[in-house]
């Protein structure tokens, strides 16, 4: 089948099921940029950053990513500047971490890696390709008229990890930044403006990051094709997604293909950049973040940055976020900044319980190594789904997302086909536990997922009381009942 470039055509295309079911990825953020490893410890987390950036505050010394290292080590001053002259001294610029950065693609161990994550219970991986500091992962042809011919991974890293993953099981994603590349613009990005700024980089940029992702997906036919920071204003995004569905039938695209689009004239832009500078202001000294620009163009889902949507929208939607405060690793970082085990299951299984997926990031360091303080919670996860995959795979959100127990534990619910499953987002004690205005039929069946020996139950009115035999054995962190007979 053949696509119209279009947002109307593309539209009639279904959201794969593979995608709805999947419901755990993992996002690997590795780059120079993981060399460094630095992003000021205490500065502001991802929500406060996006409120100053949309209310025109100065906001590069407070970014909490270590992936934007070289964006903050242009700002004079900035924590990361001060950090890279102490240790590096001034003789060192960002290109200096490429050599250690290679030497650990060509040794590092993707099969190691894979392992982890689908062991972790991820049915798909989602691997940076590039990022904004404009440095490739794959053998590319097409170069870069700002950087030498050899800036790029000298190990196909991209083609490698997808072997790896599929090898497994699971399916590969790819992340493009197409809106933005640091090699192209060298003024920092510090506000809103910034940000359009360096989202308008003209024909020359457009034509680059277009054969860029096209070359992707005719490399690696990826499952996902993951773009960030918006889409040159010269390009329309139909056409790349066209070609890529015409390409992998079952992929799927996210939905950031923002356009910044300027006045052509260089005094029009100019006063127009001003304008929106000044109203931003005056924005932020209200209180009052500028809303997000519509959505003009086709999506298969929407993303959500570490905060969930309080109201979870009827379509496909992630959310994706480190185990700690940053994507790249961040050597800064401690076990205070990190997700325990437990935070990770009920994490996902709010998310899933809303109907989303949850795309959650490893980022390795320097060396190719994921730290313990990553790989814990990970595991964690893994053993849990490893008894609770059908309260999880292949669900959909049920009536009602949430409940509690009487002794105010939170229950949330997923559905597939006449059972629903209660997860209680608690230690699994032994004996009564009562779940506040949950009705159920009265032929009903309730197991214990990943049982036996069954409970058994009984209504105290609106209330479910169900009785847990004692076990050698019972599970940390959450456990599920799978109520039949709906």
């Amino acid at each position: 089948m053949s696509f119209a470039p279009d947002r109307q055509a593309l539209a009639q295309r279904p959201v794969p099921d593979w995608y709805r079911g999947a419901k755990l990825g993992i996002f690997v953020h590795w780059g120079p940029y993981s060399v460094p490893a630095f992003a000021a410890r205490g500065t502001a987390d991802y929500t406060a950053f996006m409120r100053d950036l949309t209310t025109g505050a100065t906001t590069a010394d407070r970014i909490p990513y270590a992936e934007w290292y070289l964006n903050s080590l242009r700002v004079p001053g900035s924590p990361t500047a001060i950090h890279h002259a102490a240790t590096y001294g001034d003789g060192v610029d960002y290109t200096g971490f490429r050599p250690r950065f290679d030497a650990a693609a060509r040794a590092v161990d993707f099969d190691e890696w894979a392992e982890l994550f689908t062991g972790a219970g991820a049915r798909y991986v989602v691997l940076v390709t590039r990022h904004l500091d404009g440095y490739p992962l794959w053998p590319t042809d097409i170069g870069n008229p700002h950087m030498p011919a050899d800036y790029r991974a000298s190990r196909d890293l991209v083609g490698d990890l997808s072997a790896a993953v599929r090898q497994r099981g699971a399916r590969m994603g790819l992340y493009y930044c197409g809106g933005m590349n640091w090699t192209f613009r060298t003024a920092p990005l510090r506000t809103m403006t910034d940000l359009i700024r360096h989202q308008a980089l003209g024909p020359e940029y457009a034509r680059y990051a277009t054969a860029q992702w096209r070359e992707l997906i005719d490399t690696y036919a990826p499952s996902i094709l993951w773009n960030d920071m918006g889409w040159p204003a010269e390009v329309d995004p139909h056409e790349i997604m066209a070609h890529y569905y015409d390409t992998v039938p079952e992929g799927l695209v996210n939905d950031r293909w923002m356009q910044a689009k300027l006045p052509a004239n260089r005094v029009a832009r100019a006063a127009y950049l001003r304008f929106l500078g000044g109203a931003l202001r005056v924005m932020g000294a209200l209180g009052k973040p500028i809303p997000d620009p519509p959505k003009d163009f086709h999506h298969d889902f929407t993303t959500y940055e570490y905060t969930p949507p309080t109201d979870p929208p009827s379509g496909a939607w992630e959310l994706t976020r480190g185990l700690g405060r940053s994507f790249g690793y961040n050597a800064e970082e401690t076990a205070a900044d990190t997700l325990t085990g437990a935070e990770v299951i009920h994490l996902l299984v709010d998310v899933v319980a809303g109907g989303g997926n949850l795309l959650l990031n490893v980022g390795p360091d320097g060396d190719g190594r994921i730290p313990d303080l990553q790989r814990a919670p990970l595991r964690a996860l893994g053993t849990w789904l490893g008894r609770n995959a059908a309260a999880i795979y292949d669900t959909v959100p049920w009536e009602r997302s949430a409940t509690t127990t009487t002794d105010g534990h939170p229950v949330r619910f997923t559905r597939r086909g006449d059972t629903v499953h209660a997860i209680v987002l608690a230690d699994q004690p032994a004996g009564a536990i009562t779940l506040r205005d949950l009705t159920i039929p009265d032929s009903a069946t309730v197991a214990l997922v990943g049982g036996p020996p069954a409970p058994t139950w009984q209504q105290h009115g609106p209330d479910l009381l169900v009785e847990l035999p004692a076990q050698a054995a019972p599970q940390r962190h959450a456990f599920a009942l799978a109520i039949t007979g709906w």
